[in-house]
């Protein structure tokens, strides 16, 4: 472990860092609330930038970083931000206790949008901004948004990236690790910028419309209505938002390509292809359920398209209490909370390239089985996947069911029923926010034990992170000098 360089550029995204929690400070000062935000949001900032300091006082004689020091340094900064963001929400005095303030903070930055809230009216305008800019900054990532602003071009800026980026795979843009990470936030920009305009289009007032649209980029899914987006009762929010929500899972490379050399080379993507026909067939079907039901067509239609688009994407908005549903579109939109978004986007999940690959590879084992002696290998657009390619993805997908099994078991302890502990577990390490049952989008995870909101907050970070550094960071074996 290069010991000096981790703690060298863990100083510079901490200083970073500070800047970011000074955001709310103007929006205190805005709506007169500047001395509570000060003591909070602005000592946590100065905290923040005096131990970043500290530690970038000696610069380390190797600054490279290996792909490991990469991850654990992942890490630690999401950590880091974590504990900060936790201090200042209980310094404000808007969440006193520490483990509600971690949870709070860990969700927001993971992107879940799951709660412990139960009068989020309540809460001062500068807590309500910095809960959905957390999901602003943690859906593209904390890492890629300090590669953009740091003039170091160190050799382990490929090694962070690759570590905080959603998905099986990497891939540049351009030449340049810094370059490829301003690409993705001027894009994710605009496609903000642009969401929130539409919003307040929809006479939703400006506050609101700044609150849902870094919520729906992040695909994050905080508010600032304890009924969320079902409190505007508007038909053209909701399909504003249900288009919005499916464009953020959608792999930002797309969009690049499709800016460099049009759509018609942008919708050869497999996984895009996928992900559109899993959302449609998904929404169809809950549709035709809830018109069995007895619903009328255009209910059905517009709940249906806006939930699935809210869960697949794993922003988890909401606008009806989707538990009430009939149990097979339930049981649907269990299905995508787990498969998720595209690779490379601001969703969480399994994602839909990695499941993909699962069919294909299933399908293969079929035909050598039935067919030995004939080659059939596994593709990807149109690009053959090796073993050394298929191997992490298999090894990615017994981790996750070791995860989400292990997650069940700890919240059955203070869980009323299987359903309740398996989507808890599901929606915390997928990253979505609502689950089913007891923890539905009516309802909020205030009322579990302390010990029950630090395992949802663990496998939130550990989802986030894409579990194998949050299990390196936590592995003995990392710190021990060789």
């Amino acid at each position: 472990m290069n010991g000096p360089a981790m703690r060298f550029v863990q100083g510079r995204v901490l200083q970073i860092c500070s800047l970011l929690f000074l955001l709310p400070l103007f929006v205190a000062v805005f709506y007169g609330e500047g001395l509570a935000a000060l003591k909070s949001f602005g000592t946590a900032a100065a905290a923040l930038a005096l131990t970043g300091s500290l530690m970038t006082i000696k610069r380390p004689p190797r600054p490279g970083l290996r792909a490991r020091e990469g991850m654990v340094i992942t890490c630690l900064t999401w950590l880091s931000i974590s504990l900060a963001s936790a201090a200042a929400f209980m310094l404000s005095g808007e969440i006193p206790f520490f483990v509600d303030a971690f949870f709070e903070s860990v969700s927001g930055f993971t992107t879940t949008g799951s709660t412990i809230l139960t009068n989020i009216e309540s809460m001062a305008h500068y807590a309500l901004f910095w809960r959905s800019f957390s999901h602003f900054i943690g859906g593209m990532g904390v890492l890629v948004f300090a590669l953009i602003i740091t003039a170091d071009s160190s050799s382990g800026s490929g090694s962070l990236m690759k570590a905080e980026m959603p998905g099986p795979s990497f891939g540049k843009l351009v030449s340049r690790i810094r370059k490829t990470a301003a690409i993705l936030y001027a894009i994710y920009f605009v496609m903000t910028l642009l969401t929130i305009i539409l919003l307040c289009l929809g006479r939703m007032p400006f506050f609101d419309a700044l609150i849902h649209g870094l919520g729906a980029a992040g695909t994050g899914g905080f508010s600032n209505k304890t009924a969320s987006i079902g409190f505007y009762q508007s038909p053209y929010i909701n399909w504003v938002l249900t288009l919005v929500m499916i464009l953020f899972g959608v792999n930002f490379q797309v969009y690049f390509v499709a800016l460099r050399k049009g759509i018609r080379e942008a919708v050869k993507s497999e996984e895009l292809r996928w992900y559109l026909g899993i959302y449609l067939a998904a929404s169809l079907f809950i549709g035709a359920n809830l018109i069995h039901q007895g619903r009328t067509a255009g209910y059905a239609a517009e709940h249906a398209f806006f939930t699935v688009s809210s869960i697949m994407s794993t922003t988890g908005y909401a606008t009806v209490d989707f538990t009430f549903w009939p149990l097979f579109s339930q049981v649907i939109l269990l299905l995508v909370m787990m498969i998720g978004a595209s690779a490379g986007s601001t969703g969480g999940g399994l994602k839909v390239s990695r499941f993909v690959v699962y069919l294909k590879s299933a399908r293969e084992q079929i035909f050598k089985t039935r067919e030995s002696r004939q080659i059939m290998s596994v593709r990807m657009d149109g690009q053959i996947l090796s073993d050394s390619t298929l191997l992490p993805l298999f090894r990615y997908l017994c981790l996750y069911v070791f995860f989400l099994l292990s997650g069940t078991l700890l919240l059955s302890l203070d869980s009323p029923d299987l359903m309740t502990a398996f989507s808890a577990a599901a929606t915390a390490v997928n990253n979505v926010g609502p689950g089913l049952s007891a923890v539905g989008p009516a309802s909020h995870f205030g009322g579990f034990t302390a010990f029950t909101k630090l395992v949802l907050s663990l496998l939130m970070l550990a989802g986030r992170l894409e579990l194998l550094p949050f299990l390196l960071f936590f592995s003995p074996r990392t710190w021990r000098r060789t």
